[in-house]
């Protein structure tokens, strides 16, 4: 099927399935699915710069619907979202800016897919390490699924002190720059913290396609110190806000397919509600493993395709990459679900009364 703004021809069953383990995946890791979309659009043959500012726009959408799953459940916390979307925006911009002008000198395919191999590649590195490294003896149960490798780190984050401590409007009494995060279990923490957080991932978000998502979940978790629920839903939250303005930088640059879009985000309606429904009832250790092997198999599909593009005797790698792309994601909802199901199935199952 030929898409006119991007003018390529892409098999709309393979964007629809897409669509569906975006969904999914979205739902249950509160990513916007970025590092999928965009990765598996580039995979598919769409121009670099396309496939970022559709992925933008798709981000968008699937974000709304899984945010909105999570509200009901609790799982956000906008005292913590809203600080982060103003310290993401400017930089989101700076991002495009940037992309522009490597569109403008014709590199944007000889940087943006390596940057995200490499992302890719460290941070689902590291959750893999950190589920094996935190793991306890069966019998130690207790808060299993929500210890970290780096409490350390996220207690001296917490702790941080960032002047100024106060702020004073006209006419109004001096404000304290502290904050305390009560649906995220934080005390006391300096609204600086969020907001430069924020920057920081919204950079991303404009540089590689995505809405950030992918990076800032695990940031909440393991240097902010949020529980894996809560950074789900509030890593959408602000998800939304950069993808759409992402989507509005790259729409007036003409760099978005919206019929590629909207197929893709049909699909992804439909797994978005098994996604965010599944985090009601699987370990929080084992949503981060799941998703650290998701992670690295983007990576692995994305380094597959490039390295079919630059070596003749290896370009057998660029036919399968979109199977890699597609089927270990694909497997993953396959066990996200069977994990729900059999969690639901216990907790109905009638308890024995001791003799």
């Amino acid at each position: 099927m030929l898409f006119p703004n991007a003018d390529v021809v892409v098999n709309p069953v393979l964007l629809a399935l897409l669509g569906v383990i975006v969904g999914t995946l979205g739902g249950f890791f509160g990513v916007g699915g970025g590092f999928l979309i965009t990765g598996g659009l580039i995979v598919f043959g769409v121009p670099e710069i396309y496939a970022i500012g559709t992925g933008l726009t798709l981000i968008m959408g699937s974000s709304i619907i899984n945010m909105l799953k999570h509200r009901g459940l609790g799982n956000v916390d906008f005292k913590l979202g809203i600080p982060m979307v103003l310290g993401a925006m400017p930089a989101v911009f700076i991002a495009e800016s940037l992309n522009r002008a490597l569109e403008e000198a014709g590199q944007v395919g000889n940087v943006i897919p390596y940057i995200y191999v490499a992302v890719l590649v460290l941070l689902g590195s590291f959750l893999v390490y950190d589920y094996f490294k935190t793991r306890r003896p069966a019998g130690q149960v207790a808060n299993r699924g929500e210890a970290v490798s780096t409490a350390g780190l996220t207690q001296r984050v917490q702790s941080l002190r960032i002047p100024p401590h106060s702020i004073k409007l006209p006419g109004l009494p001096a404000r304290s720059t502290y904050v305390a995060l009560n649906v995220s279990g934080i005390e006391r923490i300096s609204i600086f913290v969020p907001i430069l957080l924020g920057f920081g991932i919204g950079f991303f978000a404009g540089l590689l396609g995505a809405g950030g998502g992918f990076i800032l979940m695990p940031v909440l978790v393991y240097v902010v110190g949020i529980p894996t629920t809560v950074a789900i839903g509030t890593d959408l939250f602000q998800v939304i806000i950069t993808g759409s303005w992402g989507t509005l930088l790259y729409a007036l640059g003409n760099n978005v397919d919206p019929l590629m879009a909207l197929i893709i985000l049909a699909a992804a309606s439909v797994g978005s509600q098994i996604g965010a429904t599944a985090t009601r009832f699987v370990d929080p250790g084992r949503i981060r493993i799941l998703y650290g092997i998701t992670v690295l198999s983007g990576a692995l599909a994305i380094g597959m395709g490039q390295v079919g593009k630059v070596a003749a005797g290896l370009a057998f790698l660029g036919r399968i990459d979109d199977w890699v792309l597609l089927g270990v994601p694909g497997c993953m909802c396959v066990v996200i679900t069977v994990l729900m199901v059999r969690e639901v199935i216990s907790r109905r199952q009638p308890v024995s009364e001791a003799p």
